[in-house]
């Protein structure tokens, strides 16, 4: 006889539907869905706020920075009599004060708000462009090229500090290389411009060349206004942020890497930086202003023995001597001589290739092209360095040792195989009379 069996009178639930877990799950799922649509939807709105002016910007400051080449180019060599060294010496001394007022600005900027500081150094760079437009005597162009670069030095520490002061860690990286890319490719285009101003000679009783840092000086200046008015403070001073964004912002950051926002920056904090690290750039400052010593001291030597790509070389070999310190250094002493090798090398060398490759490109339109797209490798060698140097590589970062020294091992080859070349063109000039780009008696210099 078999029993009956009993049914439940009422519905069965399965496992899940159940499962206090399961719908806590389901909760806190749908939950986290709606955070990271809300993130993505605040990150975009930071991007609006802060991107454009800063790129923007950006492009602006290197525009006021480098004209000076192509006011050379029109006719500001001669009228200024800029002999010997003098240009070479104009371009440095920029660096001495550019690199001695990185650091202090974003002392600075903590204390004054972002559009006040930045505005402040937008207008003031902007007139000392302008007043470039006007000089008459060699001494007046030294002494504007020392306050551009006073006044430029603080404007990228200020935005790569505010830049990191908004995003995670893994947000920053898309967004510098868009503010820096969008700079360099804005200004590539100065040549173009430059070339176009300068066809304004004669206008209100001024030479072209002289438009050339008063028209891009100016629209420096008038930037000013839309910069104050619009541009994005710190989260904690942003006021087209809500309660709840500005709580989320500080929950980001707090979440990512334990920061606060009212985290001020004192005068004592630096000096325990043996034991945090936090503030580890500092150290970086000296080696920067021994830089700017020895660019000067080193394009003075250069200019003088008409000679570049021996320097170059010795500079290029310091550079690698100084990662290969940094890299596989057994102590402190030992990486920090490594850091002021590797900077001093890599900064003389900069201004070095940039004469070596203005000495050997004859005519001006070809220099007008040929001096951005060098400066566009720079930009592209930025990116490369951000690829390389990868966080998941802390704190060795040997891939990116490695990148960096094959890369000088191929500079140095392409200096030499470019000088072995011009030796010989040279060579053949002087014993069998060619005549090098189209110009009797021209060489190009080593």
């Amino acid at each position: 006889m078999t029993k009956e069996i009993q049914r439940p009178t009422t519905p069965i639930k399965t496992a899940e539907e159940s499962s206090v877990d399961y719908i806590e799950f389901q909760n806190n799922h749908d939950e986290s869905q709606g955070s990271d649509k809300d993130d993505k939807l605040l990150v975009r709105r930071i991007d609006r706020q802060l991107l454009p002016w800063l790129c923007l910007v950006y492009a602006l400051s290197l525009i006021d920075r480098t004209n000076i080449s192509s006011a050379k180019i029109a006719g500001m060599a001669e009228d200024l009599n800029l002999i010997g060294n003098r240009y070479s010496v104009a371009l440095v001394v920029f660096f001495a004060t550019y690199l001695a007022s990185e650091l202090p600005g974003n002392f600075i900027i903590r204390r004054v708000g972002t559009r006040y500081y930045l505005s402040f150094l937008i207008v003031s760079w902007g007139t000392i462009a302008m007043c470039m437009g006007f000089v008459t005597r060699y001494s007046q162009l030294v002494g504007l090229r020392l306050l551009l670069g006073l006044f430029e030095g603080g404007f990228n520490p200020a935005c790569i500090y505010l830049i990191s002061s908004w995003y995670k860690r893994y947000e920053t990286q898309q967004r510098l290389s868009l503010w820096y890319m969008s700079g360099s490719v804005i200004s590539g285009f100065n040549g173009i411009i430059s070339y176009g101003l300068s066809t304004l000679e004669g206008l209100g009783g001024r030479r072209g060349l002289n438009w050339i840092f008063i028209i891009p000086g100016a629209i420096t200046v008038f930037l000013a206004i839309p910069i104050f008015l619009f541009l994005s403070d710190f989260p904690e001073k942003a006021s087209w942020l809500s309660a709840s964004d500005l709580q989320r912002v500080q929950e980001r950051l707090r979440e990512d890497r334990g920061e606060q926002l009212d985290d001020k920056i004192t005068i004592r904090k630096p000096l325990r930086i043996s034991k945090t690290g936090k503030y580890g750039q500092i150290l970086v400052t000296p080696p920067y202003l021994a830089a700017a010593i020895f660019a000067i001291s080193t394009g003075m030597i250069s200019d003088r023995v008409r000679t570049r790509s021996p320097f170059i070389v010795g500079f290029m070999l310091l550079t690698g001597a100084g990662i290969i310190m940094i890299g596989w250094g057994q102590n402190t002493a030992c990486k920090m001589a490594g850091i002021y090798f590797a900077v001093i090398g890599n900064n003389c060398a900069i201004p070095t290739v940039l004469a070596f490759l203005s000495n050997n490109i004859v005519g001006s339109s070809k220099r007008q092209i040929a001096v951005p797209l060098q400066t566009s490798m720079g930009a592209i060698g930025g990116v490369f360095g951000s690829l390389v140097f990868r966080q998941q590589d802390y704190p060795g970062y040997r891939p990116g040792l490695y990148a960096s020294i094959v890369c000088l091992a191929v500079c140095i080859l392409i200096t030499l195989s470019i000088t072995a070349f011009f030796y010989r063109e040279n060579k053949a000039a002087d014993e069998k009379g060619k005549i090098l780009e189209r110009l009797e008696g021209y060489r190009y210099t080593l």
